[in-house]
């Protein structure tokens, strides 16, 4: 159970910070020197860097990960942030499943009895965690997580004679039974071929693709 959340004073830069990733190229490491290179030169924005290496967009030492890579994509940016808080905020959303759709006064006091911190903490990590949620997409990460998988339910072919173990082929006159499902990918467009490693790494853990 943790006693602390992560937090920045500046809450309303975080949209415009993961728009300034997107734009810019990927950097080696997210640096305090690559902060300013982007705008962020208050001593408020340093916050991000422990935020976003806290949510497993950074490795320890700054280094980007392929959450990263996904995080930059403005079309994947909403669901790998929801996957990535739920993942930071586990306990609060053991309390509350929906725990981004709480009421203020419920989403306090679910952090208070976690990290047992005063009410000024409290209302700094619960203003991130709003700041963070408002750019999520939960509705399409629960959506990936939780789609069923499909069914196919066993066709019934006629009866055919038995086939003799060293040949797998249809007898004269039947046509093998075949089945082909295709898929479309909308890649975005990007010359950062990070980005679509990324995507069709994600594509091969989730799908087996």
């Amino acid at each position: 159970m943790p006693d602390q959340y992560p937090f920045v004073i500046s809450n309303n830069r975080i949209a415009s910070f993961l728009d300034a990733l997107s734009a810019a190229a990927r950097p080696q490491k997210l640096t305090q020197e690559f902060l300013r290179s982007l705008g962020f030169t208050s001593t408020n924005d340093r916050a991000l860097i422990p935020l976003f290496r806290k949510l497993g967009f950074l490795n320890g030492d700054g280094a980007p990960t392929d959450a990263f890579d996904v995080l930059r994509v403005k079309e994947t940016r909403g669901a790998i942030l929801a996957e990535k808080l739920r993942e930071l905020y586990a306990d609060l959303f053991a309390i509350n499943i929906n725990m981004q759709d709480a009421s203020d006064n419920e989403l306090r006091g679910a952090i208070s009895r976690i990290t047992g911190k005063d009410a000024a903490t409290v209302a700094r990590y619960a203003s991130t965690f709003r700041a963070l949620a408002n750019l999520a997409d939960f509705k399409a990460q629960s959506a990936r997580r939780a789609e069923p998988a499909k069914v196919v339910e066993p066709i019934a072919l006629p009866a055919t004679p038995p086939v003799s173990p060293t040949h797998n082929q249809a007898q004269p006159g039947q046509k093998p039974t075949e089945f082909h499902y295709n898929m479309q990918i909308h890649l975005p467009a990007t010359s950062d071929v990070a980005i679509y490693n990324a995507i069709f790494r994600s594509l091969k853990e989730n799908l087996g693709i």
